[in-house]
């Protein structure tokens, strides 16, 4: 993989072991056991057998697999290095072995796929295979996007966990779906009695309809789900049955160590027992599926709040979770709680306190308050989570200095997410800066604010008003969208080869373009804003349609090739909600829509960060630590990184904007606001997006910015000297500095963040 000095390329396929990091802080896994019984039939017959390989030649067949080159490191903290080599990766006796091997510190071990050979969309896909045996291991049949830009990075892009085994746990797979924004897995299990999955060879399979995905062993069927989607942060969901409803590729490799397997020990042994040794791997199709299919509904309670505290300090409601890694002790009295911690493990959830069953109600205000000292100075964090949903934050993670004196803690939050009336309140103690003991006492959560008026249509992350402008949300791809039409008209939204657009069939005896209307109601202007309309349109029969947003009608005129449109307009002066109307009726025609947007005219969103982190992300390295939020406490808000570790890279923590319009020959001016507790030098670039072709061409060239303890105003000013661009990513980076790690704890700010066209 390649990296630019501005923004890491984040095109990945993560390895199989990415997301079961999630297993130990989500608590309860559904797991099935099986050892008897009979098969489960399957839908699925030799007739419909579309690809086999039994590696029955002399060498793997680069007709049907790619090797994979990886460094070290490259995910979930992994040792293996993986390479092209027949030590690593070979055929014998009919069978493919992946050989992990150890030399001296370092390790190797063989990935291979078919990326851009073999690409399946639905079907049943199987290995017959041996795995391997010994602490450290993590072998993996699995599979990934063949597009993972479709839908947005990992895990937006969907996967497909087959089969997974830990080395050290050889007679329990698991199966797993990861997606979303935030990251959802679904999981199940299955442990053998009888034999294992090391010794004997096995029969591991996933069947994948449009809306179920089946997960099998020697054809018993142990887990299956209907429960998936995707979306972006702050955007609505594809239409089901996103992320997998596109060509996925299949994935065979044997991982060392990492944050899930743990590393090898003295007892691993990287001889024969180390290898994976596949039989055969077949893709069964059916000849045709029906993809129109309804995602499952989820039942959302409606609760009523709850008064007074809704935690307990009595240590019956209260749970010690540890991880292997962890260990600790913990005294749960009536009088508090004490953790005596003695290995601290390598994630925050390792050694945990975990109170379940405390109800979250969405929109509701909360006041979260304890008491808190060490032994000695340490760090611990606390947050409330929604098991429910998605294991989304209501609250957290919040990282809490303790000093050896008791101190009182005080947060107040609003819980933004779906109501949860199985929310977790969680202490976490695990890879932090001490094992010192922890008390915590007088624990409180109050409910302390009804929910008030609530804008229901608030501009997306990217500043557009217009829900669903691509036509891929909702049910039929047509969510937020009201159709009005005459007898005759077809007006729908298209799903063929990835294609999604609005087509409105018209009738030839249509007399007026308002018989033809597809409406978005709700839209809040801001009084007297300028505003722009943008849309791609086509027309079989050239003629005008008509665009009203409010009081602003315009017309445009259509030709049969889809062209780009841009209208401009003032918004009322009045705080009404107002309905955008498309007005399509044009006689005899089918038009065409793409991509429409109505955006107030600035070009960075969410500059003074009122609307706290629409419209930005931060992205953070693996070998970077951060955590940010947007400081609330003060009337003017602000963004504040808090960083333990850069990592050696400056693009290794970035504050991120997308989708920024830059138009060729114009010259801006980028003006902030930063402070940083400590003297550093942060790096600013407005670049291409170069996911797709790893183009990240820095558009404003990439200055430096020394920043120290004072709110201090910066300016870049420069020309776009390149092609216009819609999609220009607006980065801040605070990773290292001219390649020096800063690790030392340090908080850098950001405010009134603008982009102005000057001439």
């Amino acid at each position: 993989m390649k990296y630019t000095n501005t923004i890491k390329k984040i095109f990945t396929v993560i390895a199989a072991s990415a997301a079961a990091l999630l297993i130990a802080s989500c608590g309860k896994v559904k797991e099935e056991q099986f050892g008897i019984g009979s098969p489960t039939s399957s839908s699925y017959t030799d007739d419909d057998l579309v690809w086999v390989e039994n590696f029955d030649q002399k060498k793997l067949d680069t007709d049907n697999w790619m090797y994979e080159v990886h460094y070290p490191g490259w995910v979930n903290s992994e040792l293996q290095s993986y390479v092209v080599s027949d030590d690593n990766i070979y055929l014998k006796d009919g069978k493919l072995i992946i050989q992990p091997l150890k030399n001296g510190n370092t390790y190797t071990s063989g990935r291979i796929n078919t990326l851009g050979k073999h690409e399946f969309t639905y079907g049943r896909f199987e290995a017959r295979l041996k795995v391997p045996r010994g602490k450290g291991f993590l072998p993996a049949f699995w599979m990934m996007p063949a597009d993972e830009s479709f839908y947005g990075q990992w895990p937006k892009c969907g996967e497909i966990d087959i089969m997974e085994v830990l080395g050290d746990d050889v007679n329990k797979v698991y199966g797993s779906l990861h997606f979303g924004e935030p990251h959802t897995q679904k999981q199940g299990s299955a442990q053998v009695f009888d034999g294992n999955f090391a010794d004997d060879f096995h029969i591991f399979a996933v069947e994948w309809e449009p809306d179920e995905m089946r997960f099998y062993v020697d054809d018993r069927c142990y887990y299956k789900t209907s429960e998936w989607f995707t979306k972006r942060s702050g955007f609505g969901e594809v239409s089901y049955p996103a992320p997998y409803d596109q060509p996925f590729y299949m994935i065979l490799n044997v991982a060392v160590g990492g944050v899930w397997p743990g590393n090898p020990d003295e007892y691993t042994q990287f001889n024969e027992q180390a290898q994976m040794v596949v039989d055969y791997v077949k893709v069964y199709q059916k000849k045709e599926y029906n993809s129109d299919v309804k995602k499952p509904e989820a039942a959302v309670s409606k609760m009523q709040v709850k008064e007074g505290n809704i935690a307990s300090n009595l240590g019956s409601r209260w749970m010690l979770h540890l991880e292997p890694d962890g260990k600790a002790t913990a005294d749960l009295t009536d009088n508090g709680l004490t953790v005596r911690t003695t290995e601290q493990g390598n994630a925050d959830y390792s050694v945990q306190l975990v109170q379940s069953y405390i109800q979250m109600v969405q929109g509701e205000t909360y006041k979260y308050t304890f008491d808190a000292w060490a032994d000695e100075p340490r760090t611990i964090k606390t947050a409330v989570t929604l098991p429910n949903n998605s294991w989304k934050r209501s609250f957290g993670d919040v990282r809490v200095a303790l000093d050896t004196r008791k101190k009182t803690y005080t947060y107040t939050f609003t819980n933004e997410e779906v109501s949860d009336e199985n929310a977790r309140l969680e202490f976490q103690l695990g890879a932090t800066d001490s094992t010192a003991t922890v008390y915590i006492q007088n624990i409180k959560l109050e409910h302390v604010k009804n929910a008030g008026p609530v804008n229901k249509h608030p501009a997306l992350p990217d500043g557009n008003l217009i829900y669903n402008g691509q036509f891929q949300e909702g049910e039929k791809r047509m969510g937020n969208w009201t159709v009005e039409a005459m007898d005759g008209a077809k007006v729908y939204a298209t799903n063929e080869k990835k294609v999604r657009q609005l087509k409105a069939e018209v009738p030839a005896n249509c007399d007026s373009a308002d018989k033809v209307k597809v409406i978005q109601k709700g839209i809040k202007l801001t009084p007297l804003s300028e505003n722009t309309v943008k849309l791609e349109a086509a027309s079989t029969v050239p003629g005008k349609i008509q665009i009203k947003c409010g009081n602003a009608v315009n017309e445009i005129e259509l030709t049969s090739s889809m062209e780009k449109y841009e209208i401009n307009f003032i918004a009322p002066k009045d705080n009404k909600e107002v309905s955008f109307e498309m007005l399509l009726g044009i006689p005899g025609s089918v038009v065409t829509v793409d991509n429409v947007s109505l955006k107030e005219n600035i070009l960075v969103q969410n500059g003074n960060f009122d609307k706290k982190m629409i419209s930005y992300e931060v992205y953070a390295h693996s070998d970077a630590v951060e955590e940010h939020e947007v400081d609330e406490g003060q009337a003017d808000k602000f963004c504040a990184v808090t960083i333990d570790k850069t990592g050696n890279q400056d693009w290794m923590i970035q504050l991120m904007q997308r989708n920024i319009d830059l138009e060729e020959g114009k010259t801006y001016k980028l003006t902030f606001k930063a402070k940083c507790d400590i003297k550093r030098d942060i790096m600013m670039a407005l670049q291409r997006d170069g996911l797709q072709d790893n183009d990240w061409t820095p558009y404003s060239g990439q200055p430096t910015f020394a920043v120290s303890n004072e709110w201090k105003t910066y300016e870049h000013e420069f020309t776009m000297a390149h092609p216009s661009d819609s999609k220009v990513i607006l980065t801040f980076s605070m990773g290292a500095v001219n390649q020096t790690s800063i690790n030392r704890r340090h908080t850098v700010c950001f405010d009134d963040i603008s982009l102005v066209e000057v001439k």
